[in-house]
C-alpha cells in the first residue's frame, strides 16, 4: 500500500454533504445578501411566479468582482465535486451544480437592485428571488399574466429574445410591437443561438 501522507489532498473537491436542491443553491449564494447584492433575478424569478420549478438556469448578479468571488467559493465549498465550471465567457461563468445550471454574471456589475431591474430587456424578467425562494420585484404581474413589454431595448437581441418569450407563451400588444419595429431602425433581423441569453 503506497504511503499517501506526503501528498496534500485538501484541494481535491469532496462530494457534497448538502442536498442539491434549488433552495440549497439559492440559500448558499444569498446567505449574506443585502441591498448591495448579490441578487438572483430574471428567468428563475419569472418561472417561480408561474409555479415552474424546472429552471433553465439560475442567474446571479453582483455589485463587484469580490462579491462574485465569494459566491464562486461558496458553491465549490458547499457542493464539492458536484459544482464545477462548464463554460466561461466575457458574459458569465457557468457552473453545473448537480442538475442545475448556475450562471455567475461577470459582464456587468450593478450598484443596487433598481439598476439591475432597469437592465432587463422585458418587464416580465424584473423578478428577484430571495434566500427563502420568495419572489419580489416590479415584474411579477407581467410575468404572471404572460405580458411581454419592453423595458430596455437591445437592438441586437430584441427579435431573438422576443421569439424566445413568445415560445414561452408571452404576448406583446401588437401595436407595441409595431411601434418598436418602426421606431428602432437598427434592429438586427439576423441572429443565432448566441443572442438568446445574457
Amino acid at each position: 500500500m503506497p504511503n499517501l501522507s506526503m501528498f496534500n489532498l485538501d484541494f481535491i473537491p469532496r462530494p457534497s454533504k448538502v442536498r442539491l436542491t434549488p433552495e440549497n443553491i439559492v440559500s448558499t449564494i444569498l446567505q449574506d445578501a443585502d441591498h448591495s447584492g448579490p441578487w438572483i433575478a430574471g428567468g428563475m424569478g419569472r418561472q417561480l411566479v408561474l409555479g415552474e420549478y424546472d429552471f433553465n438556469d439560475i442567474d446571479v448578479w453582483f455589485s463587484s468582482y469580490s462579491q462574485l468571488n465569494v459566491a464562486r467559493q461558496r458553491l465549490i465549498e458547499t457542493f464539492g465535486s458536484n459544482a464545477y465550471i462548464t463554460f466561461k465567457s466575457d458574459n458569465a461563468e457557468t457552473f453545473q451544480v448537480g442538475e442545475y445550471k448556475v450562471q455567475l454574471i461577470t459582464k456587468t456589475f450593478f450598484k443596487d437592485l433598481d439598476s439591475l431591474f432597469e437592465h432587463f430587456d422585458f418587464t416580465c424578467c424584473q423578478v428577484g428571488v430571495d434566500k427563502n425562494m420568495t419572489v419580489y420585484g416590479p415584474g411579477i404581474d407581467d410575468a404572471k399574466n404572460y405580458v411581454l413589454k419592453v423595458n430596455k431595448l437591445n437592438s441586437d437581441k430584441f427579435l431573438a429574445r422576443y421569439g424566445k418569450y413568445i415560445g414561452y407563451g408571452y404576448r406583446m400588444d401588437p401595436q407595441d410591437l409595431l411601434d418598436t419595429i418602426e421606431n428602432y431602425k437598427d434592429l438586427v433581423y439576423e441572429f443565432d443561438g448566441s443572442t438568446f441569453d445574457y
